[in-house]
């Protein structure tokens, strides 16, 4: 079963991002944990629990050299791949945001609890790790998570970009 651009959008309007990384991320290569709780994509469970993390590139600016200092003027030649002369990409909704992510490490685990219930034993667990890095998101169709994920992504940058 395929989305139309209407359901795609009500998921990542739905998408509650209960907790964001409690620092900038984007300015930098950077990897980026999340959680998504979710209604069960398994039938027989309750909820899914989806463990990621998405690698983000670092925000890439072009700009005439005459107005600002090369990356090699401000981080010294030693820190300059000569093999790479710019690359550019972007991420579905970002085409004003530069940048490259993709995802890796993905788990997804069945839960036989409620959302509230392995929300809580998360931030939890969180808390307690003193993990200050991993975000947590509620997806309203966990089969569909990629969107919600893509809702937290926007968050941050948004985040990132306005400061």
């Amino acid at each position: 079963m395929s989305l139309d651009a209407h359901e795609m959008r009500q998921i990542f309007r739905s998408t509650v991002i209960v907790r964001k990384p409690t620092y900038g991320i984007i300015r930098g290569y950077h990897e980026l944990p999340y959680i998504c709780l979710g209604p069960a994509i398994e039938s027989g469970h309750e909820c899914s629990k989806i463990v990621g993390k998405v690698q983000v590139s670092p925000q890439f600016i072009i700009r005439p050299s005459h107005l600002a200092p090369s990356y090699e003027e401000i981080f010294g030649a030693e820190n300059v791949d000569m093999e790479i002369s710019g690359r550019l990409f972007g991420y579905m909704g970002f085409p004003n945001k530069p940048m490259e992510c993709k995802s890796k490490h993905l788990e997804i685990h069945p839960c036989e609890c409620s959302v509230d219930s392995v929300l809580s034993e998360c931030l939890e667990d969180l808390e307690r790790r003193e993990d200050i890095t991993t975000g947590v998101i509620i997806s309203p169709n966990n089969q569909y998570f990629p969107i919600s994920v893509e809702r937290f992504i926007s968050s941050v940058l948004d985040d990132e970009f306005s400061a």
